[in-house]
């Protein structure tokens, strides 16, 4: 045998162990940045390059950004270079998704010579080769300058293209365990969201001394946690008040923008005022206070059991329900009526008043209800629901229940797309 030949074979026999290194490299961490630092360093080493590189493509810029870069100047590298697919030779291979070897950066128009230019490197020879995982390019990994003053060949680059092959490999395997990591994390943030989020809904419904009214609620999110919010707030022995809600958006910042919000309106009602101007002063609060364009829509109500009178203010939410004992009819009350809490903090809100007769519920509900869809995309819709309510209810629990009834055959199995809430109050 040629000497060589046997050279050839000893080179490939000492690749084939390198790259078993880079394999064992791979599965010894799962942290990206030292997973790239660890490999890349081989990399260099085995390619006897000056410096080494790895740049991953960020989807939403579609421009290729430095995750890694070892050399001399290699922190400069990284706080500087970012390149659109297709500029200089890293966005060529990105684009292509063709391994390149470059001998001679001068002759090749494909070099962006500005990063030599910024960091003070001079760049001789590059090997580039695309990072790939399941048919996409994710980045391009770089070697750059061989230090015995000779360009990279083609067995150079055969090899470190088996490298980027592991590279790339290490990143997906990196990313999946971070999103593992960070799915936990949230799962553990919901957990402790739904426990603060429950531990602010009434664990039992209020119960008359006296008999003078019945109520039934139920709520269900249509997530781990909801927007909707409903509460009691036992005021004497004669009057109740009632809150009941839907705040924008649904998940953590929904559940603890609800759960401060219950806390001021507690505190508020106490004082004794009037349902227009708790809701005001809740309101205030609510806007010195606001993040991310966060609002409620809201209804606040006091029913004296003693007389039947029914004062309400309503921010925004959807009309209130009178099911009439007397005519078994359905009463909208959809005024007053003012802004959702968290808008405007100058905002106004007008005093309603009900007398309601013995016998008489008001039904409270979140849109969960009326804009539940069946399988075909249909709407419930509120004039259903009115019609549906009409009759005579011996009690709450009984109506609720046969509005649930109603929704489930509505749906007939289709996804719920909003939390579900209802109230319903009956004097006696």
């Amino acid at each position: 045998m040629h000497e060589s030949e046997l050279a050839r074979l000893r080179k490939r026999a000492q690749n084939l162990s390198t790259l078993v290194e880079v394999s064992a490299i791979i599965n010894s961490t799962l942290d990206l940045n030292e997973v790239v630092r660890l490999v890349m360093e081989k990399a260099q080493e085995v390619m006897n390059a000056e410096a080494s590189s790895v740049l991953l493509l960020n989807p939403e810029t579609n421009r290729l950004e430095v995750q890694s870069a070892l050399g001399q100047v290699g922190d400069k590298v990284k706080e500087t270079v970012s390149l659109e697919v297709g500029q200089g030779i890293a966005g060529w291979v990105a684009q292509t998704g063709k391994p390149l070897n470059v001998p001679d950066v001068s002759k090749d128009p494909r070099f962006f010579g500005q990063v030599d230019q910024m960091t003070g490197f001079r760049t001789r020879s590059i090997l580039a080769a695309p990072l790939e995982v399941k048919g996409g390019i994710i980045g391009v990994a770089e070697v750059i300058n061989r230090r015995d003053g000779q360009p990279f060949d083609d067995e150079d680059l055969e090899l470190f293209t088996a490298f980027c092959r592991g590279v790339a490999l290490a990143i997906e395997n990196a990313r999946m365990h971070k999103a593992m990591l960070e799915r936990e994390r949230l799962m553990q943030q919901l957990e402790a969201a739904k426990v603060i989020q429950e531990s602010f809904l009434p664990r039992h419904l209020p119960v008359c001394p006296r008999h003078r009214y019945e109520v039934a609620a139920y709520y269900e999110p249509a997530r781990a946690i909801g927007g909707d919010l409903y509460d009691f707030v036992r005021l004497d022995e004669d009057r109740l008040g009632i809150v009941f809600g839907d705040v924008s958006g649904k998940g953590v910042p929904a559940a603890l923008f609800m759960a401060r919000l219950i806390s001021d309106l507690h505190f508020h009602a106490k004082s004794g005022v009037t349902p227009d101007l708790t809701v005001k002063r809740v309101n205030e609060q609510l806007v010195e206070r606001s993040q991310r364009g966060m609002f409620v829509t809201l209804v606040y109500a006091i029913l004296n059991a003693a007389t039947g009178e029914f004062t309400f203010a309503n921010a925004g939410h959807l009309p209130l329900l009178r099911v009439q004992n007397r005519t078994g009819k359905v009463e909208t009350i959809s005024e007053p009526v003012g802004i959702p809490l968290g808008v405007r903090a100058e905002a106004d809100y007008k005093l309603g008043k009900l007398q309601l007769e013995h016998g008489d519920l008001v039904v409270l509900l979140t849109d969960g209800v009326t804009e539940a869809r069946d399988p075909e995309r249909r709407l419930f819709t509120l004039p259903n629901l009115i019609r549906e309510l009409e009759g005579h209810w011996d009690t709450p629990q009984r109506l609720v229940d046969h509005v649930l009834s109603l929704l489930g055959r509505f749906r007939r199995g289709s996804q719920q797309t909003d939390d579900i809430t209802l109230v319903a109050l009956k004097w006696c």
